[in-house]
């Protein structure tokens, strides 16, 4: 339990969805050190197969970086682990109706200029 009246204080008034969006930053970094303990791996090595700075990658581990669905993806193909956990539906992207939804449903969709190239 936290002690600290004021930090309680200044935790109670962060709006609901930005907690959220804090738990989840943190709950991303978590599972990334885990994966790399299990594999007996350094952000060093981590950071070679990413191709970035071993800094990057601590600044982040620490919790605070806003993660993209890009950088989730880089991450997990790089460790062969799921980072994210979520429930997939496969798509079989050769078949012309999942094109013709995924047109309807992505903001670039058929009713602009910008098509969706596969």
């Amino acid at each position: 339990m936290i002690q600290n009246k004021l930090f309680r204080e200044c935790l109670a008034e962060i709006p609901e969805d930005r907690m959220a969006e804090f738990e989840l930053s943190f709950a991303i970094a978590e599972r990334i050190v885990e994966v790399l303990k299990q594999k007996g791996m350094t952000r060093r090595d981590l950071a070679n197969k990413l191709g970035k700075r071993e800094s990057e990658i601590s600044k982040w581990l620490t919790g605070r970086h806003n993660f993209t669905i890009s950088t989730i993806s880089h991450i997990s193909s790089a460790l062969g682990e799921d980072i994210i956990m979520i429930a997939r539906k496969q798509y079989d992207f050769a078949n012309e109706d999942c094109l013709k939804v995924a047109e309807e449903q992505h903001p670039y969709g058929k009713n602009t200029k910008n098509k969706i190239h596969f």
